[in-house]
């Protein structure tokens, strides 16, 4: 059995093999996909401000759950809801099924439903599974293993601004005389206009939250270095060397500040000076020292030190006759930014032998470029991808994208959830 752990560390579950978790870009919930059947069993987490809420109840919810479902099939039958007591937590358990639409068109279209409602403190987990009325039952023995090995972590941990602050507390009482300013959601600027990013350490106390006090006071002892690190941050031409383009995520529904580049779907460029110690980011405040007005004007000179990085060799993956199936460069800062040279498209294409394939980004570190022709290879391929995503202190993004060709509009976001094939 293999483990998930939920991102914000609301619960653990196991599942086996044949189960794969599918993921998408900021959704809170994780889906398992079975390759025996094609179902999935979708997990979501909600936190609530008090354990004494109603809001809690897990009957409450299945019931809305299903009021929801005889609105739009009337003529599917109420299901019975059985609640018990496990293991400190509440659980509530429903199964309908409803008559599915016909047609290939329409293969998609699950309508076997099973729900569990699971509750301990102010913590509620909802899981839904739901497959083809053919495949009833037959995944019923693995969901129970499934169900059953599911944890609820109710111990309290601090929310993205309350860690914030507390950051911002103890960077004032031991470092005061840095001057920082008050923090804006996970970011700090000290009073030279240096820019402390906390997500890294935010996401790493996620995962090991016992070591809170540890982690940030090693972060904090880090900063004492900051002096020696680079050249005058506000002299281009002396940082001219250190700059190199980032691959970031960008705000949805937004348009991109200066010091950002539209990229591909939930994705932009921007850029950063790497020193030894640390990675400062370019904000636009740092371009104005800098004389410029947009990070477009200095790209060049970005891409010539993207280019200037020496060689790196990628790791591959063959198939079972012998052709490459996948190519990935990892541990590498900047291995993202692989995406942005010029003969991207056309190298991986030739490499790959396909006019069109997929591409991951966990992390800033790490892409993955695979072919999409084999359906059960890219759902297991994806779900290494996203775990690595989850499981690093610097994600990136767990969506995956279609390559079809070299223009930022041959490339569009691919949805796996309903890629996964039965067995044979």
């Amino acid at each position: 059995m293999r483990e998930y752990r939920d991102p914000e560390n609301k619960y653990a579950v196991q599942y086996p093999e044949g189960w794969l978790p599918l993921t998408h870009e900021g959704s809170p919930h994780v889906s398992l996909a079975s390759l025996t059947t094609g179902g999935y069993l979708k997990i979501e987490a909600h936190q609530f401000a008090q354990a004494a809420t109603t809001d809690v109840q897990p009957e409450k919810t299945i019931r809305a759950l299903v009021s929801c479902e005889l609105r739009e099939h009337p003529d599917c039958d109420a299901p019975a809801i059985q609640v018990a007591q496990t293991n400190g937590c509440t659980v509530a358990h429903a199964t309908f099924t409803r008559q599915e639409a016909t047609g290939d068109e329409n293969a998609a279209d699950f309508g076997h439903t099973r729900a569990w409602v699971i509750a301990r403190g102010a913590t509620q987990v909802r899981c839904l599974y739901r497959c083809r009325n053919d495949d009833e039952g037959t995944d019923d023995e693995e969901l129970s293993e499934i169900i059953g090995s599911l944890t609820i972590n109710d111990t309290p941990h601090l929310d993205a601004t309350s860690f914030t602050l507390y950051y911002y507390t103890l960077l004032k009482h031991k470092r005061p005389m840095l001057d920082v300013r008050p923090p804006e959601n996970l970011t700090l600027v000290l009073a030279d206009g240096q820019t402390i990013m906390l997500e890294h350490l935010y996401n790493h106390y996620l995962l090991e939250p016992e070591r809170m006090d540890e982690l940030i006071e090693t972060h904090i002892n880090r900063l004492d270095y900051c002096g020696d690190d680079v050249p005058d941050l506000t002299n281009y031409k002396a940082i001219r060397k250190l700059l190199f383009p980032k691959i970031l995520r960008a705000s949805p529904g937004r348009r991109q500040p200066a010091h950002r580049i539209a990229h591909w779907s939930g994705l932009a460029v921007g850029a950063v000076v790497q020193g030894r110690v640390f990675t400062y980011g370019v904000n636009t405040e740092r371009l104005k020292n800098w004389g410029v007005s947009s990070l477009a004007e200095i790209k060049n000179d970005l891409m010539d030190n993207l280019y200037a990085i020496p060689p790196i060799a990628p790791r591959g993956l063959r198939d079972k006759d012998g052709e490459t199936q996948a190519i990935s460069y990892v541990d590498h800062p900047f291995a993202a930014s692989f995406v942005l040279f010029e003969d991207f498209y056309e190298t991986t294409s030739h490499n790959l032998s396909a006019s069109e394939f997929l591409v991951g980004l966990p992390d800033p570190g790490c892409v993955s470029c695979f072919r999409d022709d084999d359906p059960r290879f890219v759902v297991q391929h994806t779900a290494l991808l996203r775990w690595d995503y989850h499981r690093s202190i610097e994600r990136l993004t767990d969506t995956v994208y279609i390559v079809s060709g070299p223009r930022l509009e041959d490339v569009k976001p691919y949805d796996i959830l309903h890629c996964c094939p039965k067995k044979a």
